[in-house]
């Protein structure tokens, strides 16, 4: 658990560190409070790291030391709605009475419950109450999304462990654990972009990871990608956007991207010989002998495709696009677009090349390579960055 006491006053912080370190007992250390004695560095904080929950002071001097206290409020407020926190519990503790606060409504907007700190422990069970409820949330280090059972039940060849489906809030959900981080994958209802968009939005915003990811099967682009190659999506876009006029389409792709931090690793797996001796291990399809992994341009559509030269439309968008799927722009657009923040990525192997030779031949061997490879990367990417 990860503790943010924002608090300039001694005798104050002391008395709550006590009851914090009385409620969490045997499980407090001395990591699980950071504390911040100015609106500057609480303002920095927030904004830096994640919190479980976020205790707020409203006066604090801007640098402790230098000028007097203030009312804060607006500008933490602001910073704490705008930042990765922004669905932590929150609470404010005051020695005001409520009714005195001018700006109780932008706590409650926010989502932050306003308690009077006082002689009695009315505010300390209401600081337990919030910690019990942390306890209680659903720990999700990253969740996997696949849109084919067979995609997911891929990883039962990976060095991972599954465990029991669960209906969460509507969503198909099954806990898997990596290492030492839990999270889980997930199934849309149906395969596609809408599909993959609320379900992804929804989960990201509910489990709050630190990463997500996809993996599962594509069609691959002659000249580019060869069978059962895994192609991560450097850049990704949907293919269907823009404009029919007098009878032509013409195309408006809007692109998604990985970091440049996470694509410079990713780019680095794809030449380990390393990686590929794992994902590939125990599997004897002869393409996979000169098995490459691609960090390349990718596009998404809701629609299967089984046309060379509708593929080769396509690829005009970009010319060295490797690959065509349904579902990975909307994962990373609903990614980029949460307060949240996680990291994100995307890896499907090829198993065919989107023409009317289309078949299954691949498809075990290709769910397997793609979800090793994102086991392998979400547990790298955790271990660097947790």
């Amino acid at each position: 658990m990860k503790i943010l006491l924002i608090e300039d006053l001694v005798s104050k912080r002391e008395r709550i560190k006590a009851s914090i370190v009385e409620i969490l007992g045997d499980h407090y250390t001395d990591q699980v409070i950071t504390f911040a004695d100015d609106s500057t560095k609480a303002i920095r904080e927030i904004y830096t790291n994640q919190f479980d929950l976020v205790i707020f002071d409203m006066f604090l001097p801007d640098v402790i030391g230098v000028g007097h206290e203030r009312d804060c409020s607006q500008e933490l407020i602001d910073a704490f709605s705008k930042s990765k926190n922004y669905q932590s519990e929150s609470i404010a503790l005051t020695q005001y009475d409520l009714s005195e606060v001018e700006d109780i409504q932008l706590f409650n907007l926010s989502g932050i419950t306003l308690v009077k700190y006082d002689d009695s422990n009315n505010w300390s069970t209401a600081l337990k109450l919030k910690i019990e409820k942390i306890g209680q949330k659903v720990n999700c280090d990253f969740i996997i999304f696949c849109a084919l059972p067979k995609e997911r039940q891929a990883y039962v060849h990976t060095d991972s462990q599954l465990g029991e489906k669960k209906n969460i809030f509507g969503m198909d959900c099954q806990y898997i654990t990596i290492g030492d981080y839990n999270g889980f994958i997930i199934k849309p209802p149906l395969m596609g972009l809408v599909n993959m968009a609320i379900t992804s939005s929804k989960a990201i915003e509910y489990f709050q990871p630190k990463i997500v990811a996809m993996s599962g099967i594509c069609a691959g682009v002659k000249g580019e990608s060869n069978f059962l190659d895994i192609i991560v999506a450097r850049t990704c876009w949907e293919y269907q956007t823009g404009k029919w006029k007098d009878g032509v389409f013409k195309q408006e792709p809007y692109q998604a991207e990985l970091s440049r931090s996470l694509q410079t690793d990713l780019i680095q797996s794809s030449e380990s010989q390393a990686t590929i001796d794992y994902v590939r291990n125990g599997l004897f399809d002869s393409e996979l002998k000169d098995m490459k992994i691609r960090v390349s341009p990718l596009s998404s559509g809701s629609a299967v495709i089984a046309d060379e030269e509708f593929m080769k439309e396509i690829g005009l968008q970009h010319r060295k696009m490797a690959g065509v799927e349904m579902e990975m722009y909307s994962l990373y657009e609903a990614a980029a677009q949460s307060l949240s923040q996680p990291l994100y990525f995307g890896a499907k192997s090829v198993v065919d090349l989107g023409d009317n030779s289309k078949g299954d031949l691949y498809h075990e061997n290709g769910t397997i390579i793609s979800a090793r490879y994102v086991t392998l990367m979400i547990k790298q990417q955790l271990e660097k960055n947790l």
